[in-house]
């Protein structure tokens, strides 16, 4: 542990708990936005482990605290992965393209085996969207 670790540590420690939950919660939502924009992290865990209503309390005790730039960290995270605005599907990461890929070629797959060679309509607009992400540059 470095000595400006520990100062912060330190500093952490003479907050109250609620102040303490929120320091921390805003030290990890830069680091969290980040790995979702890189695709390590689903939409669906973030939404499921941190309630959007917790972020909004979040903000107006930052707002409160007039620590705006912790504001404009907590609104990004709410507009881009709440409200999902700003992503396109050019924004798309290589291992979310090859998971939608497999994903989609096991529909069109599953689509054909059935009695019939199942919903034809189904399966040209499965293909016409799975050109489409193959032929998508990957995020770098």
């Amino acid at each position: 542990m470095t000595p400006e670790e520990f100062y912060h540590l330190n500093k952490l420690k003479k907050l109250s708990s609620k102040e303490t939950l929120f320091e921390m919660r805003v030290k990890s939502l830069d680091w969290m936005l980040g790995c979702f924009l890189k695709g390590t992290i689903r939409r669906k865990t973030i939404v499921n482990l941190i309630p959007l209503v917790e972020l909004d309390d979040l903000l107006l005790y930052m707002e409160e605290r007039e620590r705006y730039e912790d504001c404009a960290t907590i609104k990004d995270v709410i507009d881009i992965v709440y409200k999902q605005k700003y992503l396109t599907r050019e924004n798309m990461s290589l291992k979310r393209k090859n998971e939608i890929i497999k994903l989609l070629t096991k529909t069109i797959e599953t689509e054909k085996l059935k009695t019939g060679g199942g919903n034809k309509e189904l399966i040209e607009k499965l293909e016409i969207k799975l050109e489409d992400v193959i032929n998508k540059k990957p995020k770098k």
